[in-house]
């Protein structure tokens, strides 16, 4: 089945949560930010929860994702924490959130699959930067109507390294890429970003979230701050979403509403907290 790069507009009618011209931004710039999410309570346990795994990490890094390791295990193990709501119950909480449901429904309606999530966290003076790049470049999902959270544990902005996004490069479909540096935490690159409107800088607190399409073109720098910048992503679909692969699947939870698709399956929930 060849992959569906075409952006279909959220034609919902009736926001529970979004304005509607929030949602008309997110037509027209493939995301809206930012978006109140969590109490200062209720992100500081967010980011608790994230600091013991970090330090889990820092002391065991083979227990992450060895994609995002180098050789001796190590450099990179801050980002190693890449779909593991299949195995730590409280990431797999934190998608079940009505505070970042009730945006993702108003734009892809009721029936909801959270199918992937990934803690991008760069510590101060890290030395990797994000590549701008398309989501849906790296996923074997068509159409491409996925749909971003991008939650914010610690304040995020140019200093630290805020992700950044290209308004309206959502519309254009697959755009062209090259290998990304080993600078990069990810392999992709778009070719050229200059035809592209001036890039939006997104700047959030903590407990405040982002949505973007899988389409939008993204990237953040370096940070070269002495604060940590870290945000986890949690990756939403409606269930007309076809995954390519049974590896899709087997990472897939119906969050929200009546899950009928046969190409989904809600898996069983984690049962521990920590690696």
């Amino acid at each position: 089945m060849e992959k569906d790069y075409k952006f279909y507009p959220c034609e919902l009618k009736s926001p529970k949560f979004l304005s509607q011209e929030q949602i008309n931004e997110f037509n027209k710039n493939g995301f809206i930010s930012p978006l109140q999410g969590f109490s200062k309570d209720e992100i500081s346990s967010q980011r608790r929860y994230f600091d013991k795994l970090l330090s889990q990490l820092s002391e065991a890094p083979h227990k992450g994702d060895a994609e995002f390791l180098g050789e001796d295990k190590k450099p990179s193990f801050q980002y190693s924490l890449n779909c593991y709501h299949t195995k730590l119950r409280g990431i797999w909480e934190t998608m079940y959130a009505e505070p970042l449901l009730r945006g993702v429904r108003d734009l892809l309606g009721d029936d909801v699959v959270a199918w992937a999530t990934h803690y991008f966290c760069k510590l101060p003076g890290d030395g990797k930067a994000v590549s701008f790049h398309q989501d849906a470049s790296y996923w074997g999902l068509t159409p491409a109507k996925t749909v971003t959270v991008w939650l914010a544990l610690d304040d995020t902005d140019e200093e630290n390294g805020a992700m950044q996004f290209l308004p309206g490069s959502h519309k254009v479909g697959h755009i062209p890429w090259k290998e990304s540096s080993e600078e990069s935490v990810l392999n992709q690159q778009i070719e050229d970003i200059s035809v592209f409107e001036k890039p939006f800088s997104n700047n959030l607190k903590a407990g405040e979230f982002s949505l973007h399409s899988s389409l939008l073109v993204h990237g953040s720098p370096k940070n070269q701050s002495s604060r940590r910048r870290c945000g986890l992503t949690i990756r939403y679909a409606p269930q007309d979403v076809v995954p390519l692969s049974p590896n899709y699947s087997k990472m897939s939870y119906f969050v929200s509403g009546n899950i009928t698709a046969p190409h989904w399956q809600d898996n069983s929930p984690p049962t521990e907290y920590f690696l």
